[in-house]
């Protein structure tokens, strides 16, 4: 048999191979499509997939991740990013030696086929998330617009609590908020709020696998990240080398996300209660103090004036807490956080993340609306 037919077999044979690795990207737009039909119906998106579908999926897949102490999601994204890489170095010497650069096109298919797989997997598996019903409605909180006043009085309000539950925490040498036994002891009580918070809530209710500290940690700072949730394993991802006082509801957080809490605010707002709903002071503090953060924010942005004349309530240990933030943080301030942040805000807002709609950002909404129904305990 003459080679040059084989060989002429065999190209065609490939190239029908990669061709229909190709048909993988009819996954995206089919994602679109589910999620659109989703969206027609918030309340279906609640009740059947939220609390439903989701809960069914993730669950046995957190558990079962969650029996080993490492981040799955991490090693994956190490072991593809070393991958890509030493694969990229073969073919560019590859095509160099026999000079053709088609040498790329199974790598380039390859891609798309994976990566258009994994974005239809996360696309109908967590994205869905964000069609459910607002959490205000879940929990019959009322949003309305509020007067700088009242945004002033909350504010105040969560100054005075922060400043009462600074008074009980365990400090290191330098007088700054330290966690009570590290982040390992953190991870191991977290569970304790959601339990008490899953009684008022029963929709939060669900077995998940404890949260997972990021070896690379530091990397995760450089790039303005202190959690992140995988979507794909079910994995709360904490990064444990941020300032201690903000890893207690950092892990709340993604302990939201876990439960198919999607919108960032509102997975702020859960890890706020579930924080305030713990018994232990180390997590009381740090959702205190995440939700005085936002407020304050709110109010500089509509009254500089009133936010430098409520500042000067903040107790002399909660500034010491707040100067440390800072000082860490600033330290990764540059270009790659800049991209980071830029990447991340695009991402959010193609999930149509935006500000809140009533006012001061939806987390603040939140906060205010829970102040006005239970005005008379915040006196």
């Amino acid at each position: 048999m003459n080679t040059n037919n084989l060989h002429n077999r065999k190209t065609i044979k490939t190239k029908k191979s990669h061709k229909w690795k190709l048909l993988f990207l009819l996954f995206i737009p089919l994602a679109i499509l589910i999620r659109k039909l989703m969206a027609e119906s918030p309340d279906f998106a609640e009740m059947y997939y939220s609390r439903g579908i989701y809960k069914f999926i993730m669950q046995p897949v957190s558990v079962i991740t969650g029996l080993v102490p490492f981040s799955f999601a991490e090693l994956a994204v190490v072991a593809l990013i070393i991958y890509i890489l030493v694969r990229l170095i073969y073919l560019i010497i590859k095509a160099f030696s026999v000079g053709k650069a088609s040498v790329f096109i199974p790598f380039i298919t390859n891609i798309i086929m994976v990566g258009s797989l994994c974005y239809f997997i996360q696309a109908t598996i967590w994205n869905l998330n964000y069609e459910r019903l607002p959490f205000s409605e879940n929990i019959d909180l009322k949003i309305e617009e509020s007067s700088i006043d009242e945004l002033e009085a909350l504010c105040k309000w969560h100054i005075d609590k922060t400043n009462e539950l600074r008074e009980q925490v365990s400090e290191d040498e330098t007088g700054v908020m330290q966690m009570d036994g590290g982040y390992k002891s953190i991870f191991a009580r977290a569970q304790a709020g959601f339990v008490t918070l899953e009684k008022q809530y029963p929709f939060l209710e669900g077995k998940y696998g404890r949260p997972k500290p990021v070896l690379l940690s530091r990397v995760m700072s450089h790039l303005n990240f202190t959690g992140v949730y995988s979507c794909l394993t079910g994995e709360a991802n904490i990064n444990v080398d941020a300032p201690q006082m903000g890893i207690p509801s950092t892990t709340m957080h993604e302990m939201a996300h876990q439960r198919g809490i999607a919108r960032e605010d509102e997975a702020n707002y859960v890890a706020y209660i579930a924080c305030m709903a713990h018994p232990d002071i180390d997590f009381k503090y740090s959702g205190s103090s995440m939700a005085l953060q936002y407020c304050m924010n709110a109010l500089y942005a509509e009254d500089p004036d009133r936010y430098f004349n409520l500042i000067e309530y903040y107790s002399n240990e909660y500034r010491r807490d707040i100067e440390s933030r800072s000082a860490y943080w600033q330290q990764f301030q540059g270009e790659t956080q800049k991209i980071a942040n830029k990447i991340n805000d695009t991402y959010l807002k193609l999930n149509g993340q935006t500000d809140g709609v009533k006012s001061y950002g939806r987390m603040v909404d939140l906060l205010m609306a829970e102040y006005k129904q239970n005005i008379e305990e915040y006196r």
